[in-house]
């Protein structure tokens, strides 16, 4: 007989899943506000930062908007969004992210380099183009996660190797998950923004249409290697709790 993983639920998604019933019973209607987060960190007892990730995740399915200054608010629900189960990236355990990130550093850096080398102005707009759609996601308050993904899909296509490229492509599901939690919890950091995270990815792009393939690695290295910090950081946060 053949059983499935048991998946450890995280604190922020049992507090998102009682808010999206609340919102769903009609116990706060759309274009209502939400209590503040110091308000449903008491409720909920709960970290700060727990009731933040909760809330972030409501809104990356749509049924919650985070106005900057004002607090949080109810929208319309998505159905096709808000059925989705909350999980941390696509149902992967902590050490399968990691060795997900593992591949990405050893992959994505070498990529990066070997674009610098072979890339085509077709290649380089593709990136530019992706470079937008992140900007334009930062500009519309939205995670981004979609562009972001397509700027990384562009870099392993300038390398000119097919296998790679492939490569990235059979992984572009999981790829695009894991984006969207990492740029969630970034968007929660305290010195983070999402503007930093497009400048990051403007860098590397600089270097690779500059041709320098030893920056460019770099870029990308210590690019990726900030994200998987911030994972183990948030995962070290929600243990505390």
């Amino acid at each position: 007989m053949e059983f499935s993983r048991v998946q450890r639920r995280k604190s922020y998604e049992l507090v998102a899943e009682q808010i999206e019933e609340s919102i769903k019973n009609g116990l706060v209607k759309p274009g209502e506000r939400l209590d503040s987060v110091e308000q449903l960190s008491k409720r909920f007892q709960v970290g700060r930062s727990t009731i933040r990730e909760a809330l972030s995740a409501l809104r990356a399915t749509g049924l919650v908007d985070i106005r900057q200054g004002e607090g949080t608010f109810v929208s319309k629900p998505n159905t096709s969004e808000s059925n989705r189960p909350l999980r941390l990236v696509a149902g992967l355990t902590r050490q399968e992210v990691l060795e997900f990130f593992e591949v990405r550093k050893i992959v994505e850096a070498g990529a990066a380099s070997a674009a610098a080398s072979k890339r085509t102005p077709e290649q380089l707009a593709a990136m530019r183009t992706a470079l937008q759609g992140m900007q334009s996601a930062v500009r519309d308050d939205h995670l981004g996660e979609e562009a972001d993904a397509q700027f990384h899909l562009a870099v392993a296509a300038a390398t000119g190797n097919r296998m790679l490229a492939g490569l990235m492509l059979q992984i572009s599901d999981t790829l695009q998950a894991t984006m969207k939690e990492a740029r969630r919890l970034w968007l929660f950091s305290e010195d983070l923004t999402l503007e930093r995270l497009h400048k990051e990815h403007s860098a590397i792009l600089d270097a690779i249409e500059e041709g320098n393939a030893p920056l460019a690695g770099q870029l990308m290295l210590a690019h990726l290697s900030k994200v998987e910090q911030l994972l183990l950081r948030h995962w070290l946060d929600q243990d505390k709790e």
